[in-house]
């Protein structure tokens, strides 16, 4: 007769088997688990260390392009402008830096500055946008112009712009839309004249949020620009991220080929590049440059 003394033992028995086995079978894939891990640690280290090294090659590389494009930058631009008028038209939160630098390089390349307008917050601001379509639709209407048929206040802002700032229409058209918008409390001149152009330089803010109201407003306005004539928005590398205005360009089939633009227009090599953009656009060349994913190439003629 078995004993329950034998049953108890028994019982013992089995879980220490069981717990003997578990900890071998743990030991043994621990052991596994932790070489597995060391291996992946060592390839990650030698990764790193090649893209640190790529890193420092292309950091060598873009600054001898931004180098050769501050000794040469003035020749190899040539007169890519002469006597071209251009208008600069800042997005509300450009830079004021990298607008003065965009002015000087288009100057040094021959062209003039023919007016320089920055748009406010309350532009792109959609609590504003009945505003817009009021001041487009029955507020001002110049000869010839034609709006488009929608309530989109940046199409129709873009239009109405468009038409005046690339010399469309009567001459004192200009000056009486740039006064509509500034009673809107939505544009203001930076420059001591304003006259139209044959070229229209937006420089974009940087980064801007993920499906922002703004940046859409924006990219609607940029579009309409660049059906009026001559348009490219330029901006710096944030710029051409997330909600950024030159991203939202390239990702938009109708606005990619209305405009040009460039997104590292906060180097020398871009703002050479911005002077080479206009003046291909103005040829009737569109075309996306820069260090940006959605670049066609680094400049004009240059393969990605």
């Amino acid at each position: 007769m078995i004993s329950f003394r034998y049953h108890l033992v028994s019982v013992i028995a089995v879980f220490l088997g069981i717990a003997l086995g578990v900890a071998i079978g743990t030991s043994a894939l621990n052991g596994a688990v932790v070489g597995d891990l060391r291996r992946q640690v060592s390839d990650l280290k030698k990764n790193d260390g090649a893209l640190a090294a790529q890193n420092r090659v292309l950091q060598a590389r873009s600054a001898n392009a931004d180098l050769l494009a501050q000794t040469f930058g003035t020749k190899i631009a040539g007169a890519a402008l002469a006597k071209t008028p251009v208008v600069l038209l800042g997005a509300p939160g450009a830079s004021k830096g990298l607008k003065d630098a965009i002015a000087a390089q288009v100057t040094a390349a021959g062209g003039t500055i023919a007016g320089r307008l920055q748009l406010s917050k309350d532009f792109s601001d959609p609590r504003r946008a009945n505003d817009i379509r009021s001041l487009a639709t029955s507020g001002l209407h110049p000869i010839g112009l034609q709006l488009p048929t929608t309530d989109d206040a940046g199409l129709l802002a873009g239009a109405l712009l468009g038409f005046v700032l690339l010399g469309h229409g009567q001459s004192t058209d200009l000056a009486q839309v740039v006064a509509g918008f500034g009673t809107l409390n939505m544009i203001k001149a930076e420059s001591s004249t304003v006259a139209s152009g044959k070229l229209v330089l937006l420089i974009a803010p940087g980064a801007l949020p993920a499906k922002d109201e703004a940046g859409k407003m924006l990219l609607s306005f940029g579009s309409q620009l660049g059906a009026g004539g001559p348009t490219v928005v330029v901006g710096d590398p944030a710029s051409d991220t997330a909600g950024g205005l030159v991203a939202l360009v390239r990702n938009d089939d109708t606005a990619e080929k209305a405009v040009s633009t460039v997104d590292d227009a906060t180097s020398p090599l871009g703002q050479l590049t911005v002077v080479l953009t206009g003046a291909d656009t103005i040829a009737g060349h569109k075309g996306h440059y820069g260090t940006g994913a959605g670049a066609d190439g680094l400049l004009p003629g240059a393969g990605s």
